[in-house]
């Protein structure tokens, strides 16, 4: 090999070396961490890890169920809350051996927004209206 080729080979090396590690970055959340409490239970989601824990705090039969909501557009000019990831629930109740915090792990896409809900529910029936947080960025 010529060193011309040589010092070419080097050079192209060295920048796709550059464009490799320069891609290489990983993905970190962009939002705060949001709760939602009540007097019967809690929810919180942590957008670094896409992590929600739940909590049952009180001794009444009922579960807690937590979703994550995301804002987005249901038509040409509308956006709204749509369920993104339901289904996590604690069935533990305070006062209970046990009693424990319940959690999901999300892979959720950076930079939507999401808010985080709860509801109490018995036999898959809720008890009462979803209750949300404010608004956080996956």
């Amino acid at each position: 090999m010529t060193r011309s080729k040589a010092v070419s080979a080097g050079l192209a090396l060295v920048a796709s070396s550059i464009l490799v590690l320069g891609m290489g970055g990983s993905a970190s959340a962009s939002g705060l961490n949001v709760s939602v409490n009540q007097s019967w239970g809690v929810a919180t989601f942590y957008p670094d890890g896409d992590w929600l824990y739940v909590t049952d705090k009180s001794a009444d039969g009922y579960s807690v169920q937590a979703k994550i909501e995301r804002w987005q557009k249901i038509a040409s000019d509308t956006w709204d809350w749509r369920d993104h990831r339901t289904g996590c629930y604690d069935t533990t109740s305070i006062g209970q051996p046990g009693t424990g915090i319940s959690t999901c792990n999300y892979d959720l896409t950076e930079n939507d927004t999401v808010r985080v809900c709860i509801v109490r529910s018995k036999a898959g029936t809720h008890n009462g209206n979803w209750v949300c947080s404010s608004s956080t960025k996956a």
